[in-house]
Protein backbone atom coordinates (compact mmCIF):
# COMPACT_ATOMS: atom_id res chain seq x y z
CA UNK A 1 0.00 0.00 0.00
CA UNK A 2 2.90 1.98 0.89
CA UNK A 3 4.67 1.68 -2.10
CA UNK A 4 1.57 2.66 -4.64
CA UNK A 5 1.13 5.77 -2.44
CA UNK A 6 4.05 7.19 -3.38
CA UNK A 7 3.92 5.54 -6.73
CA UNK A 8 0.74 7.77 -7.15
CA UNK A 9 2.80 10.68 -5.85
CA UNK A 10 5.75 10.20 -8.54
CA UNK A 11 2.56 10.29 -11.34
CA UNK A 12 0.97 13.29 -10.03
CA UNK A 13 4.53 15.18 -9.70
CA UNK A 14 5.20 13.83 -13.67
CA UNK A 15 2.13 15.16 -14.42
CA UNK A 16 2.77 18.42 -13.04
CA UNK A 17 6.16 18.92 -13.57
CA UNK A 18 6.27 21.87 -15.89
CA UNK A 19 7.99 25.66 -15.06
CA UNK A 20 10.97 27.63 -16.20
CA UNK A 21 14.42 27.12 -16.13
CA UNK A 22 16.92 28.87 -14.81
CA UNK A 23 16.98 31.63 -17.68
CA UNK A 24 13.38 31.90 -17.30
CA UNK A 25 12.47 29.95 -20.13
CA UNK A 26 9.34 28.00 -19.55
CA UNK A 27 10.01 23.90 -19.51
CA UNK A 28 7.20 21.61 -21.39
CA UNK A 29 5.29 19.33 -19.41
CA UNK A 30 6.08 15.65 -19.58
CA UNK A 31 4.39 13.64 -22.08
CA UNK A 32 2.34 11.28 -19.87
CA UNK A 33 1.81 8.84 -22.96
CA UNK A 34 5.93 8.55 -23.72
CA UNK A 35 6.95 5.50 -24.64
CA UNK A 36 3.54 3.54 -25.44
CA UNK A 37 4.93 3.69 -29.09
CA UNK A 38 7.69 1.35 -27.85
CA UNK A 39 5.16 -1.52 -26.66
CA UNK A 40 4.14 -1.79 -30.31
CA UNK A 41 0.58 -3.48 -30.30
CA UNK A 42 -0.90 -2.87 -33.56
CA UNK A 43 -3.28 -6.21 -34.90
CA UNK A 44 -1.40 -7.69 -38.26
CA UNK A 45 1.98 -6.75 -37.66
CA UNK A 46 4.61 -9.45 -36.75
CA UNK A 47 8.09 -10.09 -35.50
CA UNK A 48 10.76 -12.74 -35.75
CA UNK A 49 13.15 -13.51 -34.10
CA UNK A 50 16.56 -15.85 -33.37
CA UNK A 51 16.59 -17.23 -30.58
CA UNK A 52 19.56 -19.15 -28.32
CA UNK A 53 18.90 -21.10 -25.04
CA UNK A 54 21.33 -23.21 -22.68
CA UNK A 55 19.24 -24.89 -19.61
CA UNK A 56 21.79 -25.97 -17.26
CA UNK A 57 20.46 -29.13 -15.50
CA UNK A 58 23.41 -29.95 -13.50
CA UNK A 59 26.87 -29.29 -12.77
CA UNK A 60 28.84 -30.20 -16.59
CA UNK A 61 25.41 -30.89 -17.96
CA UNK A 62 23.28 -28.68 -20.22
CA UNK A 63 21.24 -28.46 -23.40
CA UNK A 64 21.91 -25.60 -26.05
CA UNK A 65 18.86 -24.91 -28.44
CA UNK A 66 19.08 -22.39 -31.20
CA UNK A 67 15.74 -22.20 -32.90
CA UNK A 68 13.20 -19.42 -34.27
CA UNK A 69 10.24 -17.46 -32.70
CA UNK A 70 7.36 -15.71 -34.40
CA UNK A 71 4.71 -13.38 -32.56
CA UNK A 72 1.94 -12.22 -34.55
CA UNK A 73 -0.65 -9.66 -32.77
CA UNK A 74 -3.56 -10.61 -33.35
CA UNK A 75 -7.34 -9.33 -33.20
CA UNK A 76 -8.08 -7.62 -29.98
CA UNK A 77 -10.82 -8.11 -27.01
CA UNK A 78 -12.63 -6.72 -24.47
CA UNK A 79 -11.57 -8.52 -20.48
CA UNK A 80 -12.64 -6.88 -16.99
CA UNK A 81 -12.69 -3.69 -19.02
CA UNK A 82 -9.63 -3.28 -20.18
CA UNK A 83 -8.62 -4.02 -24.19
CA UNK A 84 -6.14 -6.92 -25.25
CA UNK A 85 -4.75 -8.19 -27.93
CA UNK A 86 -3.94 -11.40 -28.53
CA UNK A 87 -0.11 -12.56 -29.24
CA UNK A 88 0.78 -15.76 -31.12
CA UNK A 89 3.81 -17.25 -31.02
CA UNK A 90 5.25 -19.80 -33.20
CA UNK A 91 8.48 -21.66 -33.22
CA UNK A 92 10.67 -23.29 -36.02
CA UNK A 93 14.23 -24.99 -35.81
CA UNK A 94 15.07 -22.54 -38.64
CA UNK A 95 14.31 -21.50 -41.84
CA UNK A 96 13.70 -24.57 -43.61
CA UNK A 97 11.25 -25.63 -41.45
CA UNK A 98 7.16 -24.62 -41.18
CA UNK A 99 6.22 -22.31 -38.19
CA UNK A 100 4.35 -24.25 -35.39
CA UNK A 101 2.11 -22.54 -33.09
CA UNK A 102 4.05 -22.71 -29.79
CA UNK A 103 1.76 -20.82 -27.66
CA UNK A 104 -1.05 -17.99 -27.35
CA UNK A 105 -0.30 -14.53 -24.86
CA UNK A 106 -2.14 -11.32 -24.87
CA UNK A 107 -0.61 -7.94 -24.04
CA UNK A 108 -2.78 -4.32 -23.42
CA UNK A 109 -1.80 -0.82 -22.25
CA UNK A 110 -4.00 -0.10 -19.61
CA UNK A 111 -3.70 3.44 -18.53
CA UNK A 112 -0.29 4.16 -17.74
CA UNK A 113 1.05 0.50 -17.93
CA UNK A 114 1.72 -2.07 -20.48
CA UNK A 115 1.42 -5.26 -19.52
CA UNK A 116 2.01 -8.77 -20.64
CA UNK A 117 -0.02 -12.12 -19.96
CA UNK A 118 2.69 -14.47 -20.39
CA UNK A 119 1.89 -17.95 -19.34
CA UNK A 120 -0.88 -16.87 -18.00
CA UNK A 121 1.41 -14.80 -15.40
CA UNK A 122 0.72 -10.84 -15.83
CA UNK A 123 3.86 -9.03 -16.31
CA UNK A 124 4.37 -5.24 -15.88
CA UNK A 125 6.24 -4.69 -18.76
CA UNK A 126 6.28 -0.98 -18.75
CA UNK A 127 5.15 1.99 -17.19
CA UNK A 128 3.97 5.99 -18.84
CA UNK A 129 5.36 7.97 -18.82
CA UNK A 130 8.72 6.13 -19.71
CA UNK A 131 11.17 8.41 -17.62
CA UNK A 132 15.18 6.95 -16.98
CA UNK A 133 15.86 5.83 -14.08
CA UNK A 134 12.09 5.51 -13.05
CA UNK A 135 11.48 2.20 -11.53
CA UNK A 136 8.45 -0.46 -10.48
CA UNK A 137 7.45 -3.78 -9.53
CA UNK A 138 6.76 -6.00 -12.44
CA UNK A 139 5.11 -8.69 -10.55
CA UNK A 140 2.77 -6.10 -8.97
CA UNK A 141 -0.27 -8.48 -10.57
CA UNK A 142 0.73 -11.69 -9.71
CA UNK A 143 1.26 -13.70 -6.68
CA UNK A 144 5.03 -13.48 -6.85
CA UNK A 145 8.15 -11.74 -5.43
CA UNK A 146 8.45 -8.47 -6.13
CA UNK A 147 10.86 -7.70 -8.62
CA UNK A 148 12.36 -3.79 -9.54
CA UNK A 149 11.75 -3.28 -13.36
CA UNK A 150 14.28 0.36 -13.97
CA UNK A 151 14.59 2.53 -17.22
CA UNK A 152 18.04 2.57 -18.21
CA UNK A 153 17.98 4.34 -21.49
CA UNK A 154 15.59 6.68 -22.90
CA UNK A 155 15.51 9.27 -24.61
CA UNK A 156 12.75 10.25 -27.24
CA UNK A 157 13.22 13.80 -28.17
CA UNK A 158 16.91 12.97 -29.11
CA UNK A 159 17.67 14.63 -32.80
CA UNK A 160 18.32 11.97 -35.83
CA UNK A 161 22.24 13.04 -35.64
CA UNK A 162 22.24 12.12 -31.80
CA UNK A 163 19.72 9.10 -31.29
CA UNK A 164 20.49 6.59 -28.66
CA UNK A 165 21.47 3.27 -29.70
CA UNK A 166 21.69 -0.52 -28.84
CA UNK A 167 24.61 -2.71 -30.85
CA UNK A 168 23.86 -6.45 -29.65
CA UNK A 169 26.52 -7.62 -27.35
CA UNK A 170 26.90 -10.48 -29.41
CA UNK A 171 30.47 -11.39 -31.16
CA UNK A 172 30.31 -11.52 -34.71
CA UNK A 173 26.70 -9.79 -35.03
CA UNK A 174 26.41 -5.96 -36.35
CA UNK A 175 22.89 -5.82 -35.29
CA UNK A 176 22.10 -2.51 -33.69
CA UNK A 177 19.11 -0.66 -32.62
CA UNK A 178 18.25 3.41 -32.81
CA UNK A 179 15.50 4.95 -30.81
CA UNK A 180 15.27 2.64 -28.14
CA UNK A 181 13.72 1.83 -24.47
CA UNK A 182 15.93 -0.44 -22.31
CA UNK A 183 14.74 -2.02 -19.42
CA UNK A 184 16.45 -3.92 -16.86
CA UNK A 185 14.43 -6.35 -14.87
CA UNK A 186 17.04 -7.77 -12.77
CA UNK A 187 20.75 -6.77 -12.21
CA UNK A 188 21.81 -9.07 -9.39
CA UNK A 189 24.93 -11.17 -8.58
CA UNK A 190 26.36 -13.08 -5.55
CA UNK A 191 28.56 -16.51 -4.77
CA UNK A 192 25.73 -18.36 -5.20
CA UNK A 193 22.80 -16.91 -7.62
CA UNK A 194 23.24 -15.00 -10.63
CA UNK A 195 19.77 -12.92 -11.92
CA UNK A 196 20.45 -10.62 -14.60
CA UNK A 197 17.70 -9.88 -17.22
CA UNK A 198 17.03 -6.82 -19.49
CA UNK A 199 14.60 -6.11 -22.63
CA UNK A 200 15.17 -3.62 -25.39
CA UNK A 201 12.01 -2.10 -27.57
CA UNK A 202 12.33 -0.02 -30.66
CA UNK A 203 9.45 2.76 -31.21
CA UNK A 204 6.98 1.74 -33.21
CA UNK A 205 8.38 -1.85 -33.52
CA UNK A 206 8.42 -3.56 -30.07
CA UNK A 207 10.92 -5.87 -28.79
CA UNK A 208 13.86 -5.68 -30.58
CA UNK A 209 16.11 -7.73 -28.01
CA UNK A 210 15.76 -9.99 -24.74
CA UNK A 211 18.81 -11.12 -22.58
CA UNK A 212 17.67 -13.57 -19.32
CA UNK A 213 20.72 -14.84 -17.32
CA UNK A 214 18.79 -16.96 -14.28
CA UNK A 215 21.37 -19.38 -12.88
CA UNK A 216 22.55 -21.22 -9.74
CA UNK A 217 26.61 -21.71 -8.96
CA UNK A 218 27.48 -24.45 -7.29
CA UNK A 219 28.71 -24.03 -3.36
CA UNK A 220 29.49 -27.50 -2.30
CA UNK A 221 32.73 -29.71 -2.72
CA UNK A 222 30.82 -32.83 -2.53
CA UNK A 223 28.90 -31.68 -5.98
CA UNK A 224 31.94 -30.09 -7.89
CA UNK A 225 35.41 -28.77 -7.27
CA UNK A 226 34.33 -25.96 -5.69
CA UNK A 227 36.71 -23.51 -4.87
CA UNK A 228 35.55 -20.97 -2.53
CA UNK A 229 38.51 -18.18 -4.23
CA UNK A 230 36.43 -18.93 -7.74
CA UNK A 231 33.32 -18.54 -6.65
CA UNK A 232 30.50 -18.83 -9.58
CA UNK A 233 33.47 -21.40 -11.87
CA UNK A 234 30.17 -24.40 -11.91
CA UNK A 235 26.51 -23.67 -12.70
CA UNK A 236 24.69 -25.98 -10.97
CA UNK A 237 21.21 -25.65 -12.62
CA UNK A 238 19.10 -22.19 -14.43
CA UNK A 239 18.77 -20.93 -18.02
CA UNK A 240 20.95 -18.52 -20.20
CA UNK A 241 18.13 -17.34 -22.90
CA UNK A 242 18.85 -14.68 -26.07
CA UNK A 243 16.27 -13.25 -28.75
CA UNK A 244 17.50 -11.02 -31.21
CA UNK A 245 15.11 -9.39 -33.80
CA UNK A 246 15.64 -10.71 -37.59
CA UNK A 247 12.50 -9.11 -39.44
CA UNK A 248 9.09 -7.14 -38.53
CA UNK A 249 6.42 -6.26 -40.73
CA UNK A 250 3.11 -6.58 -41.49
CA UNK A 251 0.70 -9.48 -42.24
CA UNK A 252 -0.94 -7.63 -44.76
CA UNK A 253 1.58 -6.56 -47.27
CA UNK A 254 -0.76 -3.39 -48.25
CA UNK A 255 -0.33 -2.25 -44.77
CA UNK A 256 2.20 0.34 -43.86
Amino acid sequence: MVKQFFSVILLCLVLSSCGTSENGESIPAIDVEAGKSYFFLKEGKYREYDVYEIRYLAVGISDTLTYQLREEVGESFVRNGSTSNVIYRYSRPDENQEWSLDSTWSARVERDRAISMENNIPIVKMVFPALQERTWDGNLFNTRLEDEFKVITFDPDQSVENQTSFSVPVAGSAASFTEVLVIEHHNFEDLIDKDVRMEVYKDSVGLVYKEYETLKYCTSASVCDYDPTMPGEFVVSGRYYREILTSHGSLNDDDD
